[in-house]
């Protein structure tokens, strides 16, 4: 098999939940694997970090697809399915031409797309079957934003909020008609993608370095909890005010409960804070995450907003760290159970009675955190995972007697004209 792999950005951080799903699941394909990069916009500066030393056979990066000036007729759209091709025809049209040519020259079978900002692009392509794995659902990430953030939209934002979350949602409800097999992270994400046809998006988790499925370690200590996460994230901010301003502040600051952050990008709200609280310790970003996270007994995962599989709950039962979470935040770990492997709470006053209950009850703790650490190793291995993907992809290539998983014919989206049409018109490939 050689599979060309799409994606809108480079792949590259370990900050990244998107990069270390792209470069595990790439790991596990059967065959070479050529990388092509589409950036929406112009890229900056590499920034190592992310070992993908023999995950790629080659990599490509295409020309920004937003990098000439926006149409206005962008405003009148309805979806997002043609949204590059409407609004950067020159760009988008250069690079569905240049994703033809590598099809034909690397004599691509299986085209494999990440996330739906790549997604248009991949719809263009004749030829080999294409699995588009969603990752998270911008229906489902965007429609809580609106209803479940801290600061409702009103006026005109709320107007312009509900038209984005109906494109996104128009432009996702066709993925299953557009492409041969689409995954998400989570059920809940693969529900939100499905719209009126259930059953057609298959769930596929994250799993786990091997960092942290090694045996269980000894419990942390100190009298505290722990949050780490990329804080540029904007569910990760939201998930931080809600704790600090409703379970930290009023409630665990006089318990004498110290809260340590970990992660690049904290808010100037929570810098200047920390600045005046002995309590909170803000890391910034570490190389050596388990060294740092697993001095405290406790992970906090406060997610108020978005979509998908929260890795940091992954790694902290990897990790031996008993975990504290809204139930939105566990959703995408549905075999994880309230009271046996974590314990859930969905409102300040009781995240903070549950916080508390724990730091005072060792015996607790550890049956916790031994049935967490179990539950990752039976259930979260990236093999584990690459088994469930990897008969996917079997899915779409013929004779493979896999019927179960086969997909429907695909429906490319009608567009006003094709892009090989568009392509020489404008005098571009």
């Amino acid at each position: 098999m050689r599979f060309l792999v799409l994606t809108a950005r480079r792949i590259e951080s370990r900050q990244s939940g998107y990069d270390l799903r792209v470069a595990h699941l790439c790991a596990q394909l059967p065959g070479e694997v050529h990388l092509v990069v589409a950036p929406l916009q112009p890229a900056g500066d590499a920034r190592p970090g992310l070992p993908v030393e023999g995950v790629f056979d080659s990599v490509e990066e295409l020309g920004p697809l937003r990098g000439e000036r926006t149409a206005p007729r962008r405003h009148l759209r309805t979806s997002n399915s043609h949204f590059l091709e409407t609004t950067r025809p020159v760009a988008f049209a250069r690079a569905c031409a240049r994703l033809a040519e590598i099809v034909r020259e690397r004599a691509i079978t299986h085209v494999v797309v990440f996330g739906g900002d790549a997604a248009e692009l991949a719809a263009t392509l004749d030829g080999p079957p294409v699995l588009l794995d969603v990752c998270d659902s911008k229906t489902l990430t965007a429609s809580r934003a609106r209803t479940g953030g801290r600061r409702r939209a009103r006026g005109v934002h709320r107007v312009r909020t509900l038209l984005d979350v109906a494109r996104k949602r128009r432009t996702e409800s066709r993925y299953t008609r557009t492409f041969d097999v689409v995954t998400a992270i989570s059920d809940a994400d693969a529900r939100a993608v499905e719209g009126s046809g259930p059953g057609l998006v298959h769930t596929l988790p994250n799993g786990l370095d091997e960092a942290y499925l090694q045996p269980l370690r000894t419990a942390g200590t100190r009298r505290g909890v722990v949050f780490w996460g990329n804080q540029a994230f904007g569910p990760n901010r939201e998930a931080l005010r809600f704790f600090v301003e409703e379970v930290f502040r009023p409630r665990l600051r006089d318990a004498g409960v110290e809260l340590c952050v970990v992660g690049a990008d904290a808010p100037d709200w929570l810098v200047e804070l920390a600045a005046e609280e002995p309590l909170i310790t803000l890391t910034g970003y570490v190389e050596d995450l388990p060294a740092i996270v697993s001095r405290y007994p406790i992970m906090v995962n406060p997610m108020c907003t978005g979509s998908g599989l929260k890795n940091k709950v992954l790694e902290a039962f990897g990790l031996g760290l008993v975990v504290v979470s809204t139930p939105l935040g566990v959703e995408a770990v549905p075999q994880a159970r309230d009271g046996r492997h974590l314990a859930c709470a969905d409102h300040g006053e009781s995240f903070a009675d549950t916080v508390l209950a724990l730091l005072d009850d060792a015996p607790r703790r550890d049956r916790l955190r031994r049935a967490a650490h179990d539950l990752v190793q039976r259930h979260y291995r990236w093999d584990a995972v690459g088994e469930v993907w990897r008969r996917l992809l079997d899915a779409t290539t013929p004779g493979d007697g896999i019927t179960a998983l086969a997909p429907a014919p695909r429906s490319r989206p009608a567009t006003r004209e094709s892009t090989r049409a568009t392509a020489d018109r404008l005098g571009v490939g």
